[in-house]
């Protein structure tokens, strides 16, 4: 029960936690970076402003904070292959963590608005916003990165 705790806390504050205790949390930080840099380009969408910065800042840190104990070594395969999303993974690539997390945003960008943004829905913006906002409410976008 403590443990569950402790992850919930970990995905859902606002700041990077200062000391992840299991590999399965820095995994879990890999999945948390992905599904707020998603939200974040719904909040955009849906002229969200507050949340899509709140938004992607959380991605943003959790982002990094995945990186750099991927890059030092502190996260199992299984844990890799089982928890952070395969999106992430194929394009954590890169000579800078900025710059794998500028490729991480825009892949996770293109998943989430891949329906919202389509050939039909282009010039009807209250159709978008539609679905946009179906997409944030059942991703759960209003409490990532929210620390409440």
């Amino acid at each position: 029960m403590i443990r569950n705790a402790l992850v919930v806390a970990v995905l859902f504050t606002t700041s990077p936690p200062l000391i992840a205790a299991e590999s399965a949390d820095f995994a879990k930080m890999g999945r948390a970076a992905w599904a707020a840099f998603e939200c974040s380009s719904l909040a955009s969408v849906l002229e969200r402003p507050e949340d899509q910065e709140r938004l992607f800042r959380f991605g943003y840190e959790q982002g990094k904070e995945f990186l750099h104990a991927l890059q030092d070594g502190r996260i199992k395969a299984e844990d890799l292959n089982s928890i952070a999303p395969s999106g992430l993974l194929m394009v954590a690539q890169g000579p800078t963590a900025d710059f794998i997390l500028g490729r991480v945003l825009e892949s996770a960008q293109e998943n989430s608005l891949k329906d919202v943004i389509t050939a039909e829905s282009v010039l009807h913006k209250d159709l978008q916003q539609a679905i946009a906002s179906r997409k944030f409410t059942s991703g759960n976008c209003e409490i990532i990165g929210n620390g409440r």
